[in-house]
């Protein structure tokens, strides 16, 4: 694992954390990848295998791959772990015909620049290949990717939200263990106690 993707989950966090209500969100919303809808529920009940109900698979393995780059797997566990691309997925099943229209163009565009650029399909390049062309999408100055960078953005909001929303984002990353009851609140540990009585 690189310092550089470390760094990069690092910032996802902080955003996470930083966005308003999101913790609040997660702790009362249903857990992304745990529940994903009383159908795939009832599938997943009755012992079958997950299914998308509006990517193709060929999608859904795009979609998951780039989810992993994005929230890669470190000391706990990556978007794929956590089954982002199942809650992507999902929220796009019900999203509007442009909505899924512009997701899909984006995914496609990704598809797109992986074959003028290295001649292969996203999936099977190399993950330094990857990174590469994701970090070019990720840059706001490249014109001629401009729809490219759209979709990067719209689907890093995604995956940060269905990471974080998930068992293994909103417990094992963060820490968030619900609402608890102090015995005895101790203060602000920090010096000064910003304001704490003695």
């Amino acid at each position: 694992m690189t310092a550089k993707r470390i760094r990069r989950r690092d910032a996802l966090k902080a955003m996470a954390v930083g966005s308003s209500g999101l913790v609040q969100l997660a702790a009362s919303a249903p857990v992304a990848g745990s529940a994903p809808g009383p159908a795939a529920a009832a599938a997943q009940g009755a012992g079958e295998a997950w299914k998308p109900g509006f990517l193709t698979p060929d999608q859904v393995e795009l979609v998951a791959t780039l989810a992993e780059i994005i929230i890669p797997e470190t000391d706990t566990p990556g978007a794929r772990a956590a089954r982002v691309h199942e809650h992507i997925d999902l929220v796009l099943s019900h999203e509007t015909e442009q909505v899924r229209k512009t997701f899909l163009e984006g995914l496609a565009e990704v598809g797109r620049l992986s074959l003028v650029r290295y001649g292969k399909a996203f999936v099977r390049l190399s993950l330094e290949d990857q990174e590469a062309l994701l970090s070019r999408l990720a840059e706001p100055d490249q014109p001629e990717e401009g729809a490219g960078h759209r979709f990067f953005r719209d689907l890093r909001r995604r995956t940060v939200f269905a990471y974080y929303t998930s068992r293994e984002g909103i417990h094992q990353e963060l820490g968030y263990q619900g609402k608890q009851v102090l015995a005895e609140w101790e203060g602000c540990p920090h010096p000064g106690r910003h304001g704490d009585g003695d």
